[in-house]
């Protein structure tokens, strides 16, 4: 006779002997038995111990079966418990209204032993799957937490690459904004000194999202580290390079490991010289950068350009730009532009652009809330609880400004 010794049942019934009757054969297969005189009862038992099956009568005071169904439903005590009723009922009403409530089979009066056991065999084989999904989803669960804590660091690692807010130097200042629409992001930016008299500025977005467009935009962000450091692509022998050389050098570079042409990104490449505000910068795919005036006029800037890493033979342009005191320069990725509310209406390039005029006399800092109010409020108008990583956008979104100040 096969030994039950994992599986504890609970016998329900009004009857004192035939609950007794009942679990003397149980116990005879290898179970361990408890039992409750109602649903009342019953339920404090499964409060205290860890039953895996319940058979219980459908006529009962105080609380029948099929309530007892119902509140052991409603609960949950952490396992899945299998539910057998026990009734005189025969109707197809009667039995729609048994599952309704929650039972998962059913034994007509009087119980046939043969019958209750293959009720049993099935009630096994239910907990037994019923636990290999829970040891899975435990599995699972670890797994999960294991790649949101490796996720974390990645972005709290994706972070440290982007520049200091709120940059001064040479009479100019930069700032950004940077909202992942995951935990990391495929957008990338910086602004740093090229040399003593020149600032270098790019803004990256891969296409795609997620952890492999994150990996390229430290990529092509690597490039310009090296380049900056080795003088291998920024400056060649003392001699700064021209945006569009920069940006077709690392065109061949990426089209060489881009076997699919998926993994590709738009960029803005540009300088500007410090002494003279003049300045020039290679579109290559990306949103088109605008300068506001300091008195209110708005200059786009850019050629358009194709993106990195799909053609070779592709050729880019630089375009020149000049900052007066008071200008800024902004570069922004097309999470902005191509925000979406409820309607499927897009934010545009054009609402962007007034929301910078309107806000030309503000702070960069709070002109920056502004913008991720405006969007958050655009594609999310209900308000709802946030946390860090909690975003609002199906895009990365990231806006440099960078002002002339002297």
């Amino acid at each position: 006779m096969d030994q039950k010794p994992e599986l504890t049942l609970l016998i329900v019934d009004d009857s004192k002997s035939y609950r007794h009757l009942l679990a003397n054969i149980l116990s005879q297969w290898g179970y361990h038995v408890l039992h409750a005189e109602d649903g009342l009862h019953a339920l404090r038992i499964l409060n205290e111990n860890s039953i895996n099956v319940v058979i219980t009568d459908w006529e009962m005071p105080e609380m029948d079966g099929g309530e007892l169904c119902r509140q052991v439903r409603r609960h949950d005590y952490g396992h899945y418990i299998y539910i057998i009723l026990v009734t005189a009922r025969q109707t197809t009403d009667d039995l729609v209204l048994g599952l309704e409530s929650g039972a998962d089979d059913f034994l007509s009066k009087p119980i046939h032993q043969s019958q209750l056991r293959a009720r049993l065999h099935v009630a096994e084989r239910i907990l037994m799957l019923e636990n290999k999904l829970e040891v899975r989803n435990q599995r699972l669960s670890t797994a999960y937490q294991q790649i949101e804590q490796d996720l974390q660091a990645a972005a709290r690692l994706q972070r440290r690459v982007l520049p200091a807010t709120a940059l001064s130097f040479e009479g100019y200042q930069a700032d950004w904004i940077f909202l992942p629409s995951a935990y990391v992001s495929g957008d990338l930016l910086n602004y740093f000194m090229l040399d003593k008299h020149h600032i270098a500025f790019y803004s990256i977005d891969v296409a795609g999202h997620g952890v492999s467009a994150a990996m390229l935009s430290l990529a092509v962000s690597r490039e310009f580290l090296s380049g900056r450091i080795n003088e291998r692509l920024l400056i060649v022998e003392g001699q700064i390079v021209p945006p569009h050389d920069v940006v077709a050098a690392l065109n061949q570079r990426f089209c060489l490991d881009n076997e699919d042409i998926t993994s590709y990104f738009t960029l803005i490449y540009g300088l500007i010289d410090t002494r003279t505000g003049k300045g020039a910068l290679c579109q290559a795919g990306h949103p088109t950068p605008f300068i506001i005036r300091q008195q209110g006029e708005l200059v786009s800037v850019g050629h358009g350009g194709v993106p990195v890493g799909l053609f070779p033979d592709s050729e880019y342009q630089s375009c020149d730009f000049s900052l007066e005191p008071g200008d800024r320069l902004y570069l922004y990725s097309d999470g902005i532009s191509e925000c979406e509310n409820h309607d499927g209406e897009l934010y545009g390039e054009a609402r962007l652009q007034k929301m910078m005029m309107d806000l030309r006399d503000k702070d960069k800092a709070e002109l920056f809330q502004c913008v991720e109010d405006a969007l958050v409020r655009w594609c999310q108008p209900e308000p709802q609880e946030r946390t860090e990583y909690s975003r609002f956008f199906n895009d990365d979104i990231s806006l440099v400004a960078i002002e002339r100040i002297a």
